[in-house]
């Protein structure tokens, strides 16, 4: 059955009168799907439905919530009943939803947890936000590098049945370094008198617990993974991160860019760039992620107004020339925001670096020649029609060729220079980078008229 079916007329009412009907009925729902049905159902209604759940499915259901809503379960629920909800997730995501509490709430929930589960979360919370210390679980397959296939075999029989993932093995020294890792893919098939350490790989690919989870992500992708060990500086195995938690992070970074290049302004904290949720989300935390950026946009787009009234003199002796600004700033708005968005996505796939400004300059004063002298001719044959003189026509089509370049460059050295100088660069959005092109771009425009239009 899926959710869509639970969610009938007569929901509302069961909820309401008899919420303790639920209880089983519930119990054949995903986790997931349980979520959205709180989602879905009146705020009022959503702290009934999640007391009547099983502790087990509380805990992933909780794991599935976001947003608002997340935060209205953590906050109202008993601390003991979210202790024994914890009690059944991996570390990684009790953590993350412990990360959401105050610690004066925190840790009477840690109290009333058990004691390996409490001290699990404990030592992934003492690693930074965003880090692979806070996504990484220490339950993982370890094995021994000199073991046989038939003792490696004898041994997964017997592990603990939460680990993380069992798709590959990890071979671990006597001191507790990592040395190898072994697909169990690569193990089923093999001799049952052969070494582990023959079949494994012994140079392995592996992060710091302070390693930035997007970098975790991106060799994930890269080298298609199932899981990413962790080890501290002396090589020692402190555990892995899963590719569920790396789908995770990269559906926040996705997340995290498609807000900035709205510019609307992301979470300041990483594990809160988890849990966008658009109605979950309370109007004040809406209106504050947008309200900086629009101060900073109108006060960007005043630019616009003061080259104008810097030029009013030019405008006045030649009326046409203001008939062709939206034009100009359309032109050139678009063509930075494309580029931007390019290097943006370049930069972030580790395609592009910071060395490399001068030839992605020249890349982009390159593209933006050949596509503005296509659209130059273009505005100059469309220009023509209406009628306003050649002088006029060519004003407009070299000022479309000249914005356009300008703007090819903006849009990839301001990002470049974002990253330069430490900050976010995607703050170099596509709204941005439009106002500020907006107003060189008039100010370039009204620089070509005075040179070719002999009226000014």
């Amino acid at each position: 059955m899926r959710i869509g079916e639970l969610l009938g007329p007569d929901v509302l009412e069961i909820v309401r009168d008899d919420p303790a009907a639920l209880r089983e009925g519930l119990l054949e729902f995903h986790p997931a799907d349980v979520a959205d049905l709180l989602a879905a159902i009146p705020r009022e209604d959503r702290i009934p439905v999640l007391e009547q759940l099983h502790e087990d499915q509380l805990g992933g259901v909780l794991s599935y919530l976001g947003g608002g809503v997340l935060r209205m379960a953590l906050t109202r629920l008993p601390p003991s009943k979210i202790a024994q909800a914890l009690d059944s997730l991996e570390p990684d995501d009790s953590a993350r939803l412990l990360s959401f509490l105050p610690e004066e709430r925190r840790l009477p929930v840690l109290s009333r947890m058990s004691a390996k589960d409490a001290a699990a979360a404990r030592g992934l919370l003492a690693w930074e936000p965003g880090t692979a210390g806070r996504l990484m679980t220490d339950r993982f397959v370890k094995v021994g590098p000199d073991w046989t296939v038939a003792e490696t075999m004898a041994h997964l029989r017997k592990i603990d049945p939460e680990v993380a993932t069992v798709a590959d093995l990890y071979a671990v020294s006597e001191k507790g370094r990592l040395v190898g890792v072994m697909s169990l893919r690569k193990l089923l098939p093999a001799e049952p008198e052969r070494r582990v350490w023959e079949l494994m790989t012994h140079d392995v690919i592996s992060v710091s617990p302070t390693t930035p989870q997007e970098e975790v992500a991106r060799l994930v992708s890269k080298y298609g993974f199932n899981a990413m060990p962790v080890v501290s500086e002396d090589g020692k195995a402190l555990g892995v991160v899963t590719v569920d938690d790396v789908v995770d992070v990269l559906v926040a970074r996705e997340t995290e860019a498609a807000l900035a290049m709205g510019a609307v302004a992301a979470p300041s904290d990483p594990d809160e760039k988890h849990e966008f949720d658009y109605f979950g989300a309370p109007l004040t935390r809406v209106v504050k992620s947008r309200l900086g950026w629009l101060l900073l946009l109108f006060i960007g787009g005043t630019l616009t107004g003061t080259v104008l009234q810097h030029f009013e003199g030019e405008l006045s002796k030649v009326v046409a020339l203001s008939f062709f600004i939206p034009l100009i700033i359309g032109t050139g708005g678009n063509a930075g925001s494309q580029t931007v968005s390019t290097i943006i996505r370049a930069m972030a796939l580790k395609q592009v670096h910071v060395k490399d400004v001068l030839r992605v300059a020249a890349r982009e004063m390159s593209s933006g020649l050949v596509l503005g002298g296509i659209l130059c001719a273009v505005a100059i044959a469309r220009v023509s029609l209406w009628g306003v003189g050649p002088s006029l026509a060519l004003t407009v089509g070299l000022t479309v060729l000249a914005v356009c370049i300008w703007a090819n460059v903006m849009g990839a050295l301001v990002p470049l220079l974002a990253e330069k100088f430490h900050f976010d660069p995607t703050v170099a959005s596509a709204p941005l980078i439009a106002t500020l092109v907006d107003a060189t771009g008039l100010a370039i425009y009204m620089a070509i008229a005075k040179a070719v239009l002999k009226e000014i």
